[in-house]
């Protein structure tokens, strides 16, 4: 059974979210948009999720529904477009999570309602039509429109990694995490936004790509600085040229376009597709936000609509974990315009803000703030990958560096340290911390936010600190330990090993009965674990005179 955090005396865990009973009457027009679609969650009174027409079933349902079909000419396209198979596996995972699987149960009655001549008008007057019917749960509209995203090759690129303060002392000090042999190995990574540049110089060589089950829009395919960068931070080569992602160890990243041939600008339908090939302890970055909330065309993160935060909500159940931007738009999320939000509870995503790039960790005035924002990256001056001016190699674009900004960079530096912290934890133990843990190690071990701006964006993580809280965790002795990593686990095939190792290092395994299966010296090509029987197996590495284990489950 996986050790919780109440061990550790000085870390707190909030419960579990408690979602509002009444999720109706917020139905409004977004801010800056005159184009709309409309979002309807029904009940579990009917399963559309077995429908075979939609129109027929929800009449049955609601009888008025017929009557408005017609008036409207309504049509019925499922948005939450996870195969059914995916989602009985999903439920599976939140019911061993949280003893409940209703999150995920939920989203197949999640549709979008298409209707002739859909002005703002006609989509108003229908959402507030059915949401006076009690087998609907809540009508919700989004903007149609995209909303803007929060922001080696001949001849031979110089190292930039000095100029990559972000991951020093002076950042979040994650070289100290890659000196003790921490990047990320064993995770998946996914990214939703919009488009980015893999034959990038960073990139090219790495195991990154578009996700096989939608198509990027061509009209959004050359817009792709904005993805370059988030990569860039996230998983760059860590070659002796350019920069360096932060968990440049994971196991890939996978990019989700929100705009897409199959649905057009849809972040619900690109974020279930994202779902539907994700499973737990995979990473979900949600570099997007979204409009309209005061008097200004503002931007606050992207789980304030109803059905981001649903499946928000399922994903993180199921042990997903998520990390949204906080958004652009200078939002206080503890005013009474979010109460319908905030009332919702914790979907389980780690939200982040933007804080200054110095030893103040200030909240950068654009950045959207408040009680639900858990954790702030660097929002101004983070080198990474993709078209600008940092540095220009032969004018190529594939060679090019940009000073990145906005929730845009803070996300990837603060999802990197939770990344890096997950694959410690996993490697130890074969099982992964939920969001709600990992955020809560952050919190806690962070470096403080400064006070010069009012508006709270939580800590800067600090990985020395969350690293020794997490030693705690595992029972480990942080002054005496050299720290290995042994993946991928549960292994079928061939265990990689590494660390901070000298080269009279060696390895041994045992099994269950402590005999002695396998001995090595040196580990640079692993171990084979093809031929042994399944089972549980301890590996011990010794060097300088110290020996560490680690349990690894054979598949």
């Amino acid at each position: 059974m996986k050790r919780k955090l109440l061990i550790i005396s000085f870390l707190f865990l909030f419960s579990g979210a408690v979602e509002a009973q009444n999720r109706k009457g917020t139905l409004k027009l977004r801010k800056g948009t005159d184009a709309h679609k409309l979002y309807v969650s029904f009940n579990n009174g009917v399963n559309l999720g077995n429908s075979q027409d939609y129109i027929k079933d929800l009449s049955a349902y609601i009888p008025e529904f017929k009557e408005l079909s017609e008036e409207y000419n309504i049509t019925i396209r499922k948005t939450i477009a996870i195969n059914p198979s995916k989602l009985a596996e999903l439920e599976a995972l939140a019911v061993k999570n949280t003893g409940s699987g209703a999150s995920v149960r939920k989203l197949s009655n999640i549709v979008e309602l298409k209707i002739e001549n859909p002005t703002n008008e006609r989509l108003m007057a229908l959402g507030q039509t059915l949401e006076k019917f009690s087998g609907v749960e809540y009508c919700s509209l989004m903007s149609a429109k995209p909303i803007p995203f929060p922001h080696d090759i001949e001849p031979a690129t110089p190292s930039l990694l000095e100029y990559q303060n972000y991951i020093t002392d002076y950042g979040v000090d994650m070289v100290y995490a890659w000196d003790l042999g921490l990047t990320g190995q064993g995770i998946n990574i996914r990214d939703l936004e919009g488009s980015m540049n893999p034959l990038h110089e960073e990139l090219n060589d790495r195991n990154v790509s578009f996700a096989d089950n939608i198509t990027i829009h061509p009209d959004i395919i050359d817009d792709e600085t904005h993805g370059t960068g988030v990569f860039g931070i996230l998983y760059a080569d860590p070659g002796n040229y350019g920069i360096t992602g932060l968990a440049h160890g994971a196991n890939e990243l996978v990019m989700y376009s929100v705009i897409t041939v199959e649905a057009e600008y849809d972040v619900p339908f690109s974020i279930s597709k994202c779902f539907e090939q994700s499973t737990e302890g995979d990473f979900v970055i949600y570099e997007l936000q979204t409009d309209g909330y005061g008097e200004l065309e503002d931007y606050g993160p992207s789980e304030y609509d109803l059905p981001v935060w649903d499946l928000t909500k399922a994903a993180t159940d199921a042990g997903i974990i998520v990390v949204a931007a906080a958004g652009n738009g200078n939002q206080d999320l503890d005013s009474p315009i979010f109460d319908e939000y905030n009332s919702r509870g914790d979907s389980g995503a780690i939200i982040v803000g933007a804080g200054s790039p110095d030893e103040a960790h200030d909240r950068l005035w654009y950045s959207t703030y408040g009680e639900r924002v858990d954790l702030q990256g660097w929002g101004l001056n983070v080198l990474t990958a993709g078209t600008g001016q940092a540095y220009i190699v032969n004018d190529d674009n594939n060679q090019t560096y940009t000073w990145f900004s906005g929730t845009s960079s803070a996300t990837p530096i603060v999802a990197s340290c939770a990344i890096v912290l997950q694959s410690y934890y996993h490697a130890n133990t074969g099982e992964y911390l939920s969001g709600v843990e990992l955020k809560e190690i952050l919190k806690q071990t962070g470096k403080p936010q400064g006070l010069a701006l009012e508006g709270n964006i939580g800590p800067l993580p600090n990985m020395p600190q969350a690293i020794e809280a997490m030693d705690v965790l595992l029972g480990i002795n942080s002054i005496e330990k050299n720290t290995f990593i042994a993946y991928p686990n549960p292994v079928a095939e061939r265990l990689t090993i590494t660390g901070n190792f000298s080269e009279s290092v060696s390895a041994e395994v045992y099994n269950a009965l402590g005999q002695l299966m396998y001995e090595t010296k040196g580990i640079e090509n692993g171990i084979d674990f093809s031929s042994f029987s399944k089972g549980v197996y301890i590996v011990k590495v010794k060097d300088n005179g110290k020996t560490q284990s680690r349990k690894v489950i054979k598949n």
